[in-house]
């Protein structure tokens, strides 16, 4: 009698399948087909291509929300669908710092906020364009031939009178033609270093005048001044930020005004009528700044420093230099920021008041805070409180009337509070200036006070007193809810961010989620 086979033996064993579907083989003991793990080895060297819906993780879109790279990277590392565990030790090697450096930006220790190095974390890990919150910019030699449609290069536009305001008439209506879709979708590409500070620098030389006759009839004195009432009233709706139609009514009368400019004899009020074009100019860049639309807010920052050239206002020039290197700041490039900073105070040196002076000193110091170098930014900012104390009532001009004693503690405190991220011992100062901001701060100057406060709270932070931090910023929540104002989002957003690392205290979670339910509203 033969012997019965045992049952093991007799039923079929079933197949193991891969991750990816496919069925492994009997003398295969791994866990993945040879193809997978084919790939998976190919990861030790460097990050795996994934599939397009990889993006689309819940975890992944919502540090992506959050603007944070180290969530980012977090979620990367643990997303579902990597077919072997990606390590830290293996993630750092992809993105050449150690491990203890990555584990601090997972963790919200340090943030990720230089511009360079969120670039090269992208790239490694292969992010779509689509999915970045901070590449805004992008030297114009990189972007694609559907720009060629777009406005035209105020940069490159000669610098001569009936030039500058066929450039302006030309940009006001490129912009008024396109939506505000593609105002959006266009809004990365800024010119940056060289590219821009060198075509500048033409500012400091003189113009060629405008011909004294022509075949159309001279502005007259009406006729100026109900421009100056309606560039006073833009001015004032422009000031609470936004977009939409306040911003629609300025580049309109920009560009009746920069029609008109092309066909006026030279004379006191064409000077004066292109003055307050580059009033308008800047009236519309600070707008497109507000929302974000970083390009158009350039154009409009060069189109102010060259009608105020053509209206032989250096001073007002400088101020645009100055917005613009704001700009600069805002986008992490505080060198290229500090060059246009100084633009503005070499073509100044000898005819700027000292309001004036003391407002460049201080977008010289806030260069040097963000570099990290204490000593100059002291340096600077005593200059500036110097310079400001010799200032002589009335002999000011009027643009320059908002840089008050408040404002100038303001800046000087925010200032103080972005060293602090380099050194914690500024918080101190950063806290005494923003509060005496406060007590000195018009009540109606509502998105200025937002901004002190937020400013408070970020320096509360970095001084290590998250509960404090975010009880001035719960105070503030329903002011920003009502403001129309990209920029009091943005800085509100950047405190969800520093906040990050505290996010275990049940205080700083229910603030960043009340930020987020405010940006998304």
């Amino acid at each position: 009698m033969t012997g019965a086979m045992p049952m093991d033996a007799a039923r079929p064993k079933s197949r193991r399948a891969c991750p990816c579907g496919a069925f492994i083989a009997a003398d295969n003991t791994d866990r993945l087909c040879h193809r997978c793990r084919r790939n998976a080895r190919s990861g030790v060297h460097g990050p795996p291509e994934v599939p397009g819906d990889f993006w689309d993780h819940p975890s992944i879109a919502a540090a992506c929300a959050d603007r944070d790279m180290g969530a980012l990277i977090s979620a990367y590392r643990h997303h579902p669908q990597h077919l072997s565990r990606v390590t830290q030790d293996r993630m750092a090697a992809w993105l050449g710092i150690s491990q203890a450096q990555l584990s601090r930006y997972e963790s919200g220790e340090n943030q990720i906020d230089r511009l360079d190095r969120l670039r090269h974390f992208a790239l490694v890990l292969g992010v779509p364009g689509e999915r970045l919150w901070f590449d805004r910019v992008v030297i114009p030699a990189q972007v694609g031939s559907s720009e060629k449609t777009g406005p035209p290069d105020v940069l490159a536009a000669p610098w001569e009178a009936t030039s500058i305001a066929r450039s302006v008439e030309e940009t006001a209506r490129s912009d008024l033609a396109i939506s505000r879709r593609a105002a959006l979708t266009g809004a990365a590409a800024v010119t940056v270093g060289s590219a821009l500070v060198e075509p500048l620098q033409r500012w400091l030389h003189p113009l060629q005048n405008l011909s004294k006759w022509s075949s159309h009839s001279a502005i007259s004195e009406e006729e100026l001044a109900a421009l100056q009432r309606v560039a006073d009233g833009l001015r004032g709706w422009g000031g609470r930020g936004g977009y939409g139609l306040a911003r629609k009514a300025v580049l309109g009368q920009l560009d009746e005004l920069a029609e008109r400019l092309q066909r006026a004899p030279a004379g006191p009020t064409t000077e004066r009528a292109f003055f307050i074009g580059a009033e308008l100019s800047k009236v519309a860049a600070s707008m497109s700044f507000d929302a974000g639309l970083h390009n158009a807010a350039q154009r409009y920052y060069v189109l102010a420093v060259r009608m105020a050239k053509a209206g032989h206002n250096d001073g007002f020039a400088a101020l645009c230099l100055a917005a613009m290197a704001r700009q600069m700041f805002d986008l992490g490039r505080p060198e290229d920021g500090l060059e246009l900073v100084q633009l503005g105070q070499y073509g100044t040196r000898r005819t700027g008041t000292p309001v004036l002076k003391a407002l460049l000193l201080t977008r010289e110091a806030w260069a040097y805070a963000q570099m990290g170098r204490t000593r100059e930014f002291h340096q600077a900012v005593g200059m500036a409180q110097d310079s400001f104390a010799q200032r002589e009532q009335g002999n000011e001009p009027r643009y320059l009337h908002s840089f008050d004693e408040a404002e100038l503690e303001g800046v000087i405190g925010a200032r103080c509070r972005d060293l602090a991220m380099h050194d914690p011992a500024q918080a101190v100062f950063a806290e005494q200036h923003i509060r005496r901001a406060l007590q000195l701060r018009d009540p109606s100057k509502v998105r200025n006070r937002a901004f002190d406060v937020i400013g408070l709270a970020r320096t509360k932070m970095v001084a290590g007193d998250p509960e404090a931090a975010c009880g001035l910023i719960n105070e503030v929540l329903p002011t920003a809810a009502k403001l129309s104002s990209g920029r009091v989002l943005r800085k509100l957003e950047d405190f969800a961010k520093e906040a990050a690392r505290h996010r275990h205290i049940p205080a700083v979670q229910d603030t960043r989620d009340a930020i987020r339910a405010i940006r998304t509203a």
